[in-house]
């Protein structure tokens, strides 16, 4: 049994407030970030990508924010050239076991003001932590700003590909999916 199909949201420019995505190295993980409005976008990244090692961008200007590993930039150098995506929430059960782990989640999302006001105070406060792959990543940054809760479903997307052996593995896949999409645990910042 194959990897569940990506449904991604109907194409449209994001409002402040949404959660966006794209691709990086061909699909092996997704890149997230919070669209705050005024072509900008607030997104934890990795200790290696430091925002001095990019290239002078005239859209970002002196717009371009950096507090330790959370940044502010544009959209452009948030996308790097990839097609963009809109993470989406309050997807129902079965359509969030079908979609592909890291599209969307069965939580309802904040307002967006709360959403920009969540992002921008970590940003100003460097609040999220520093980055883990596994367990402080992007994702966790997005959906926490957007729920209140850090999750990073693209990390199950990867745990069920380890233990996807067959039907038990497809079924254990979604029973973590499933957990993590209803997890009630809350990030302290």
């Amino acid at each position: 049994m194959g990897q569940p199909q990506s449904k991604p949201s109907k194409p449209r420019f994001p409002q402040p407030g949404d959660h966006i995505y794209c691709e990086r190295k061909g699909g092996l993980y997704d890149h997230h970030g919070i669209y705050v409005g005024d072509d900008m976008v607030i997104h934890l990244r990795g200790a290696a990508k430091k925002l001095g090692e990019l290239p002078a961008c005239h859209k970002c200007g002196d717009k371009r924010v950096e507090n330790g590993e959370i940044a502010k930039v544009c959209i452009d150098c948030f996308l790097d050239g990839a097609t963009l995506q809109i993470f989406d929430y309050g997807v129902p059960l079965l359509e969030f076991i079908a979609r592909k782990r890291g599209t969307c989640c069965q939580r309802d999302s904040k307002p967006p003001h709360e959403v920009i006001s969540t992002a921008t105070d970590l940003l100003e406060r460097n609040g999220f932590g520093p980055y883990d792959m596994l367990t402080n990543n992007c994702e966790h940054f997005a959906v926490y700003c957007k729920t209140g809760c850090a999750a990073s479903y693209q990390i199950v997307r990867h745990i069920e590909g380890a233990i996807a052996t067959g039907p038990a593995g497809m079924l254990a896949g979604a029973a973590v999916a499933v957990a993590c999409g209803v997890s009630k645990g809350v990030r302290k910042t």
